[in-house]
């Protein structure tokens, strides 16, 4: 055991030498929601008297305080000293300036290695790593009774076709969190991908924006297709105002964030009022990790529940309109609930079914994942800069460090 355990450290060593190859060459950052989350002033919520924060827009973070310990656990593995010490070494050797670098298990965090200006409180932009939070809160609403994956925007919003055959109203609320819905624009950051111009739009309601999106954005059969856009979560957050009376920010804090104990997640970019639910929330690595921790644990969500959200959507028959960006780096990806069933093979097949990894990866570069079967989670927070490769980097750099935390998390889980 002992001589394969050195051997995977040393092909994990291997793999993250040739991913820092890839984080210098800077390859197409994927496909995700890149303007989702410069938040211009982070504002309380005063349905449910949420504290007033402050953002510095330039740095697109916050410092804030807990009163609870961040000290990783002590994970004694063998007598080789500090087992972290390869990852350690592999982390500040990365070509990342300023990152927060966490591991852990239904324990809670078991490894946190922080570089350059960053901390495990420093709060980031989330981009599309907000979406997982939006699946999560969709579930906590499931297992609260308030509505069921099978409802439809009709049920909730009045001006929604109602009309048999209009494919609008085939639409249901698993389809939208899994961007299976038939709606579609991208973030307009391309002249190739039209953006959406109300999920912008301050000075809007999420009922209007999904007004106008029911109005423009239908172009495939609901169920059929997977469109990867911020159409489908800014419908479904339009849902879950009207049936609960609240705004989003309250929901979530009623749901996942004061039950959590969190202080740094947010939704309230462009406004309060119509955020965007798939991109605009805010997370510090901490927070973010407490969230992990509760998956792992069995505490956040009921087995049928993390069932749900882990299940693979984008299964044939349905077409792929768009994929995730992480296929530039020979891997191909399928979908569930607001987040991506990662498979490191360039074509997904069975073999990719016991992986059991999931993520949220975000185009700024933070990247949470959660690997379903051994318990294990881990997550790299950072922001960088537009056209500097976001999740293209963060990801194979991510996955290659879990090669190492997972042996050391699973031996200590194995032999405490």
């Amino acid at each position: 055991m002992g001589c394969l355990n050195r051997l995977s450290r040393v092909i994990a060593l291997c793999v993250i030498m040739s991913v820092g190859a890839c984080a210098d060459a800077e390859p197409e950052a994927p496909h995700q929601d890149v303007g989702d989350a410069l938040p211009g002033g982070l504002q309380g919520d005063d349905d449910d008297s949420a504290p007033s924060v402050s953002a510095d827009v330039s740095a697109a973070s916050l410092d804030v305080k807990r009163d609870q310990s961040t000290d990783a656990q002590h994970v004694e593995v063998g007598p080789e000293g500090d087992p972290w010490l390869a990852l350690r070494e592999a982390i500040d050797d990365a070509n990342i300036d300023d990152l927060t670098v966490l591991f852990g298990t239904a324990e809670g965090v078991a490894f946190s290695h922080t570089k350059g200006n960053s901390s495990a409180e420093k709060v980031y932009p989330l981009a599309s790593a907000s979406k997982l939070l939006m699946a999560l809160l969709s579930l906590k609403l499931v297992e609260a009774g308030i509505w069921r994956l099978d409802d439809q925007p009709q049920d909730y919003l009045s001006f929604w076709s109602t009309d048999p055959i209009d494919p609008r109203s085939q639409i249901t609320l698993e389809q939208l969190l899994s961007f299976t819905s038939g709606l579609s624009g991208g973030t307009g950051l391309s002249p190739l991908e039209p953006g959406i111009p109300c999920v912008e739009e301050a000075d809007t309601t999420l009922a209007a924006c999904a007004q106008e999106i029911a109005e423009d954005w239908m172009t495939y059969t609901p169920g059929g297709t997977f469109y990867y856009g911020p159409a489908h979560m800014q419908v479904a957050a339009a849902m879950a105002v009207a049936v609960s009376g609240k705004r989003l920010n309250a929901l979530f804090r009623e749901h996942l964030v004061d039950p959590l104990g969190l202080t740094s997640v947010f939704f309230a970019h462009p406004s309060l009022d119509n955020p965007r639910a798939g991109g605009a929330g805010t997370a510090s690595a901490t927070d973010y990790a407490t969230i992990l921790t509760a998956l792992a644990k069995g505490e956040l969500l009921s087995p049928e529940s993390l069932t749900r959200l882990t299940e693979d959507h984008t299964a044939e028959p349905v077409v792929m309109a768009t994929r995730s960006g992480v296929i530039g780096l020979g891997q191909d990806w399928h979908y569930a609930l607001g987040c991506w069933r990662e498979c490191q093979a360039s074509t997904y097949d069975e073999s990719c079914e016991g992986e059991g990894v999931i993520s949220s990866p975000g185009a700024f570069g933070f990247y949470p994942f959660f690997n379903t079967v051994s318990g294990v989670w881990g997550l790299i927070a950072t922001q960088r800069g537009e056209g500097s490769g976001g999740a293209s980097v963060t990801v194979p750099l991510g996955q290659a460090w879990a090669l190492l935390a997972h042996e050391i998390l699973t031996t200590a889980i194995t032999h405490p």
